[in-house]
């Protein structure tokens, strides 16, 4: 069976968030994954980055070629540290900084897209445990066949 082009841009990002690792020279090691369920609720640890699929929207169109805006969500976890001596907004910031350096090494998505594009970013706590983090969107702009998904433009 085929695999979309959009299936290969969405496993290029979390293979690009996996390689962010101190020895690849980040600041910290990422775990990324892609969910397998939709409903996501389970206990992240500290560094967990998960990348979820958003909304896409269509761009202009040619005749033979459909381009799309695929938006991505980019939500890493950070957990509170008793031993760390950084503020915790120091390493989210690393966190955020980190993920963008890598993102911008290949903005064509491994051959898959012509551009990726970061849009808003935030950071989030949870009321209990410790456990917050940096969430980033990101877009993916991209072009097939106008009716074929599987064969990119």
């Amino acid at each position: 069976m085929a695999t979309p082009i959009i299936e290969y841009i969405a496993e290029n990002l979390k293979n690009s968030i996996a390689a962010i690792t101190t020895a690849n020279g980040f600041n910290q090691n990422l775990n990324a994954c892609r969910p397998t369920r939709k409903d996501i609720q389970t206990s992240w640890e500290d560094l967990d980055a998960i990348i979820t699929m958003a909304d896409a929207e269509p761009l202009a169109a040619g005749n033979s070629t459909v381009r799309w805006k695929q938006y991505f969500l980019v939500t890493v976890f950070c957990r509170d540290s008793d031993t760390d001596t950084n503020a915790i907004d120091t390493r989210r910031n690393k966190i955020r900084a980190d993920v963008e350096k890598k993102l911008t090494e290949d903005l064509t998505r491994g051959g898959y897209a012509q551009d990726t594009n970061f849009h808003e970013s935030a950071f989030w706590d949870e009321d209990e445990g410790g456990l917050g983090g940096v969430g980033l969107i990101v877009s993916v702009d991209y072009s097939t066949k106008i009716n074929d998904p599987y064969t990119k433009r």
